[in-house]
């Protein structure tokens, strides 16, 4: 699903996308922002401060049927990843995930090479932290 407005009145949140992935236990709810290395760091704590606000205001479920959501951030190097990890990891440890294009390309969006933002490990978005 694709976004051209903000998903709210109260939140100047525009998603990349959003899909939705059925696994044999659960939905895996999923927002997705490509980060080509445009937006500085007053855009990306906006951005965290937006999708915590929906997590925790109702407005997610209401909308999306959906209790719980990821954010996928997929960057274009490991130099940037690291940036924002470190810029959302002052926030929060939870919803998001960064990968870099190259790796999501070469190895899939099910592989294990999502970061979260604290960490040095590597996780598949299907495996249970």
């Amino acid at each position: 699903m694709s976004f051209y407005e903000p998903l709210s009145p109260q939140l100047r949140l525009i998603p990349g996308g959003y899909f939705e992935h059925k696994t044999p236990t659960a939905v895996l709810a999923c927002f997705v922002e490509v980060d080509l290395g445009h937006e500085g760091m007053k855009v990306w704590k906006e951005k965290v401060r937006n999708y915590l606000q929906l997590a925790i205001s109702g407005d997610f479920e209401r909308r999306f049927a959906q209790s719980r959501f990821h954010v996928l951030v997929i960057v274009n190097s490991e130099r940037r990843l690291t940036w924002i990890r470190k810029v959302v990891r002052a926030s929060t440890e939870k919803i998001f995930w960064f990968t870099t294009i190259e790796a999501f390309h070469s190895q899939g969006l099910f592989a294990p090479v999502w970061f979260r933002p604290k960490g040095d490990d590597r996780h598949s978005l299907l495996s249970p932290l």
